[in-house]
């Protein structure tokens, strides 16, 4: 029989006359690396009737995971990746309905990514995954990803999922989940040398990115892949030398025929100079200098998961997983720092001292799992999925702060914080009418102990917080190319360290998740339409300026989410895609401000990108647009002489690609890319980025690529 795994993963079950050797290999066709092929089978196999008990609710995050999804999602596939001129991962978000990134490097080392009107700031309202595994720093207690140990070199594709996975992925789910898919291991061994070439208009030297990756099935039972990324060079601004490294290694090994082991180490290092904002007056003179000289990061982690997986002989079909993940990470952050009167932050003004952030971290989780099905046959089917997670998280998190012209360092912050989470889940995909109707009930519960320690005050307090998170999801195919879908789910975000520091019982930031929709989906064309809203509680909000929490209270989310792919018949070689996104984002709290736009939301977004194939060569016109949006809770218009308030104006983006394969046999082919990102240089700036939110943070302008893969 065939059937999915917990990470949607369809395998083969041959009869019981199969050879082990065979029922190994079709257990290897597919994994949680994504889908993996194994050496071709040597006997033929009679395939027996199909079973399908899905133990992951975004199964493989492959394209056809998204036809019958309850709820809005789009999946990034490699080939879209290259055809629009991503040279990053926040870069390839661009066009994602609902999705807004503040691009402060042009090199994708630091993305700062909105979900949905949800604070960009170190994409700590985003929650990422690698292959299903935790990608943020520490899920519970410090959810920004000062560190972003990913590179889009390394990646298959990027899963987008906004609503109906809370109930499984949590917490910080509340803009739902992304998914960084790397590339699967060949089922014959094979080899890729890539490099790009980034030149940018207005800088002082090229950024190349070269990678390398070899792997295979080293015999019916065991497959191996390695990996390493390079990043080096400048983007389009002074003082932004960038270095990463990042490195990965996957197997799998095939215990029996019904058992498997999936094991990923990377590590990752990362450093890079931080150009920072400017002054209005200094960005009109020339957008491409840096004002903020002692401002750089770096980086480190070391990231490791192991899978066990294991077929059960009960129910019609059911599995076992147990993933045990863990990190130890490190990062510095440093920047110039004003004491001597005006914002610490103006650009405008010389730094008289400078801040280090250094910050340490330790994160180990297990997660076991078990999928059943029920019904096989019948008109009534189950699925259900059943699992617990354990986290612990060990933060160490330190503030210094050194004249430049001398004295002694001063610590202000000497903090730690160690979090024991417990999480347990349950849900059930009913299926009636032979599966036209699913109906999805879950609950998830959080139980959260945190002991935060402030060494230089040596004071302890304890933070703990239990919630139940409900969820409910409907799907219904009314055609085997229609599905409308509905789903409502609570979602949290457990207390960060930067707001417990000791001020006593702090609770979660919690809301509720609504979506109603409909997808169309007929070969290569699709369209989908969702409306969404997300009502938020007690919502903290990170203030650059002041480096604090602020509690804003209520917030509300909603908005109408459009995409479209349409390839016509008479004309197969054209393909057409456009996204819009309206957003109404804003403060409900009693007070001033209530009705006003959240900052930094835009209430329009536009995507789109047009591809057609001729004479063995793609072309691709892409691009997006965001309208102006706010920078304060106040919605001020006027930008100040510093630039730490006023509006962010509107901004449109185009990009060109033209791709072809230089050479292709059946051993391997040699493929170029030629692009030209911000075609017509759009000059835009973001304000509020971390280490320094005064002024205006000039975003990336035009920029020429040149891009050889070969693999064989």
């Amino acid at each position: 029989m065939s059937y999915q795994n917990l990470d949607g993963k369809v395998r083969v079950r041959a009869g019981l006359s199969t050879t082990y050797s065979v029922l190994a290999i079709a257990i290897a066709s597919a994994t949680s690396m994504s889908a993996v092929a194994a050496p071709a089978a040597k006997n033929e196999t009679t395939v027996m009737e199909t079973v399908v008990v899905t133990g992951s609710v975004i199964g493989n995050s492959d394209i056809e995971d998204v036809k019958e999804y309850p709820g809005a999602r789009t999946v990034i596939t490699r080939d879209q990746i290259e055809k629009t001129a991503a040279g990053s991962i926040d870069n390839a978000l661009q066009r994602v309905p609902g999705i807004k990134v503040q691009d402060e490097s042009g090199t994708g080392v630091l993305p700062n990514i909105s979900v949905r009107g949800l604070k960009a700031s170190r994409s700590g309202h985003a929650q990422f995954l690698m292959d299903g595994v935790p990608l943020t720093l520490a899920p519970y207690g410090h959810t920004g990803q000062s560190i972003f140990p990913a590179t889009l070199s390394m990646l298959d594709r990027i899963d987008i999922v906004r609503g109906g996975a809370a109930v499984q992925y949590g917490p910080n789910n509340v803009g739902g989940v992304i998914n960084l898919v790397t590339k699967p291991i060949p089922h014959t061994w094979q080899t890729e040398i890539s490099n790009r070439l980034t030149v940018f208009d207005g800088g002082d030297a090229p950024l190349n990115d070269f990678y390398l990756r070899t792997g295979g099935w080293l015999s019916d039972t065991f497959a191996l892949q390695l990996e390493g990324n390079f990043l080096k060079g400048e983007s389009f601004r002074e003082h932004s030398d960038t270095d990463v490294k990042n490195f990965q290694a996957k197997a799998q090994w095939l215990l029996s025929d019904t058992q498997e082991i999936q094991a990923f180490l990377q590590r990752y290092d990362a450093e890079t100079q931080m150009p920072g904002a400017l002054s209005p007056q200094d960005y009109e003179q020339d957008r491409h200098q840096s004002k903020r000289p002692y401002d750089d990061y770096e980086g480190k982690s070391t990231r490791w998961s192991v899978k066990y997986i294991h077929d059960l002989p009960f129910a019609d079909s059911a599995e076992l997983e147990v993933l045990t993940f863990g990190h130890k990470s490190e990062r510095l952050f440093k920047w110039g720092f004003n004491s001597a009167g005006g914002h610490w932050a103006d650009p405008a003004l010389h730094a008289t001292d400078v801040r280090t952030s250094p910050r340490e971290f330790t994160v180990y989780g297990i997660e076991p799992k078990m999928a059943m099905y029920f019904g096989e046959g019948k008109s009534v089917t189950q699925n259900w999925i059943v699992g617990t997670r354990y986290v612990n998280e060990d933060i160490d998190y330190k503030l210094t702060q050194t004249p430049i012209a001398g004295g002694a360092t001063k610590v202000p912050r000497d903090w730690h914080l160690d979090t024991d989470a417990f999480a347990g889940y349950v849900s059930n995909e009913i299926g009636l009418f032979n599966d036209t109707l699913k109906v999805t009930p879950g609950l998830r519960v959080e139980s959260v102990r945190m002991t935060f320690t402030d060494r230089g005050k040596k004071q302890t307090a304890d933070n703990k917080v239990t919630e139940w998170l409900p969820g409910l999801t409907v799907a219904y195919n009314v055609t085997d190319q229609w599905v409308t879908y509905a789903n409502a789910q609570k979602s949290l975000r457990a207390p960060q360290i930067a707001y417990i520091r000791g001020l006593g019982e702090e609770g979660s930031e919690l809301a509720w998740n609504y979506e109603v929709g409909a997808r169309y989906t007929q070969d290569a064309t699709s369209f989908n339409a969702a409306l969404y809203r997300i009502d938020f509680e007690d919502q903290l909000q990170w203030q650059s300026s002041t480096q604090t929490f602020d509690n804003i209270g209520k917030t509300l989310h909603q908005g109408l989410e459009l995409s479209a792919r349409y390839v016509p018949e008479v004309l197969p070689a054209l393909s057409l895609g456009a996204s819009y996104n309206y957003l109404d984002a804003t403060l409900e709290e009693e007070g001033a401000n209530k009705g006003n736009q959240l900052p930094y939301t835009s209430k329009h977004q536009l995507g789109w990108d047009a591809t057609y194939a001729f004479y063995g060569m793609d072309t691709t016109l892409s691009g997006f647009y965001f309208s102006d949006s706010y920078t304060d809770n106040a919605n001020t218009s006027a930008e100040d002489a510093t630039g730490a308030t006023g509006k962010v104006p509107s901004y449109m983006v185009w990009n060109f690609n033209l791709g072809t394969d230089l050479y292709k046999d059946d051993k391997g082919k040699l493929r170029m890319n030629v692009a030209v990102n911000n075609l017509f240089d759009e000059e835009y700036y973001f304000r509020g980025i971390d280490t320094s939110p005064v002024g205006r943070y000039p975003a990336p302008g035009r920029s020429y690529t040149l891009d050889l893969n070969y693999q064989f």
